[in-house]
């Protein structure tokens, strides 16, 4: 008799759990996502792209999966997602596009690449404060793949400068790296000389000085061989018709 007492209880718990775990997801249910920013994909492709299986469909299982535990994969044009539970049944997904740090020409268009030289766009015109990059060799250019160049290394330093740039809100239209990795910077029609080494953020603070002193003048500026003691930079002007 007691036994069978046990067997009623320990059903009765089985049934108590199962049924909440129905009711649990039948109110979890993951109804809506709340797409949000980006450029290069509709938001039907972001859902379909992130909901990959049955339990993509609750909420906290999605939520968990994608925000805490785990990243989704990676999307060509995209630098990250950020998730927000709305209600039970709603998640907000914002969208960040990738960051844009130079382009080159090819084929009477400017193909726009990220920091890891993804190709993400490509353009008519180069994007407003975008600098087109000259001197580097690249062998293949194709949307959403990584431009094929034969050092890597060019995608940090670009990075690099056009932060620097960014930062100092210098509009630099062009940084061309001559044969021997020399950089040069050109701002209008002024340019300014970098040459080869890996560390540029004083000469981009420099840079941003001597612009503003030059009143509208055009500079060829030595920062290659600025003098860090004296803070002299060797400024040569340029004849607006060159």
């Amino acid at each position: 008799m007691r036994s069978n007492i046990r067997i009623i209880i320990k059903i009765a718990i089985l049934c108590l759990i199962v049924g909440g775990v129905i009711v649990y997801f039948e109110s979890f249910k993951l109804v809506k996502l709340e797409v949000e920013g980006g450029t290069h994909y509709t938001a039907e492709e972001i859902e379909e792209f992130l909901i990959k299986g049955k339990l993509d469909k609750f909420t906290h299982f999605f939520y968990l999966k994608n925000a805490v535990f785990s990243e989704p994969d990676p999307l060509p044009f995209v630098e990250k997602f950020e998730f927000e539970i709305i209600d039970r049944n709603t998640i907000k997904v914002t969208v960040y596009d990738k960051v844009v740090i130079g382009c080159v020409e090819h084929m009477g268009r400017y193909m726009h690449f990220d920091r890891d030289g993804i190709v993400v766009e490509n353009s008519v015109e180069p994007d407003k404060g975008i600098p087109v990059i000259t001197g580097i060799d690249f062998s293949r250019v194709v949307i959403g793949e990584k431009l094929e160049v034969k050092d890597d290394s060019v995608f940090k330093k670009i990075t690099e400068l056009t932060l620097l740039l960014n930062n100092e809100g210098i509009e630099c239209e062009r940084i061309h790296f001559d044969i021997r990795g020399k950089i040069k910077l050109y701002i209008g029609k002024s340019e300014a000389m970098l040459g080869n080494g890996n560390v540029h953020d004083e000469q981009i603070k420099v840079l941003k000085k001597v612009l503003d002193a030059a009143n509208g003048v055009n500079y060829r500026f030595d920062l290659e061989n600025y003098n860090v003691e004296t803070g002299e930079v060797v400024a040569k002007p340029i004849n607006n018709d060159e």
